[in-house]
């Protein structure tokens, strides 16, 4: 089994697609403020272990309306038409993972000015699927994370992940 994404692989991010990609709403506190920002979550296939890992792109990095930012996609990754951009992971991508040794990373494209810890988007993955789809469809993604059980579970593997910050490659 190949090991967690590393800095130097390649991604290959698929195209955005507004009848596809939803965006999810991730919520934390930082400075002792409230503070939300829109993420899309897709998966994005690792080019050099062949397996898919977990994205999390911040909408104005992703969708078409915004792409005058100077980090958005198109200008950071490299268009492959009709498939997606090659996204190499250096330090403009952050992760979070279960432990030391990277089992389930997932990474996280965004201003890393933002501090969320790395529970909130494992939480907001399950429970926005949740909520929209059921417990079936939630089962899923814990399935992309690499775990089992339900939803119900969220609350169990929160605590593995709370109070860790995000780590930058």
């Amino acid at each position: 089994m190949p090991g967690p994404v590393q800095a130097g692989h390649e991604l290959l991010v698929d195209l955005f697609d507004g009848t596809v990609h939803t965006p999810i709403v991730v919520k934390w506190q930082q400075n002792f403020v409230a503070r939300e920002a829109s993420y899309y979550r897709v998966k994005a296939y690792n080019k050099n272990t062949g397996e898919t890992v977990p994205l999390f792109i911040a909408t104005e990095f992703y969708k078409s309306a915004t792409a005058s930012n100077p980090n958005h996609i198109t200008k950071v990754g490299q268009l492959l038409p009709g498939e997606g951009y090659v996204l190499k992971v250096d330090s403009k991508i952050q992760y979070g993972q279960k432990n030391a040794e990277g089992v389930n990373r997932f990474l996280v494209f965004h201003d890393k000015e933002r501090k969320p810890f790395q529970h909130r988007f494992i939480e907001t993955a399950v429970l926005s699927t949740l909520a929209k789809s059921g417990e079936a469809a939630a089962a899923g993604v814990l399935a992309k994370f690499g775990l089992t059980g339900t939803a119900s579970a969220v609350a169990d593997l929160a605590k593995a992940y709370i109070g860790d910050y995000l780590r930058t490659f």
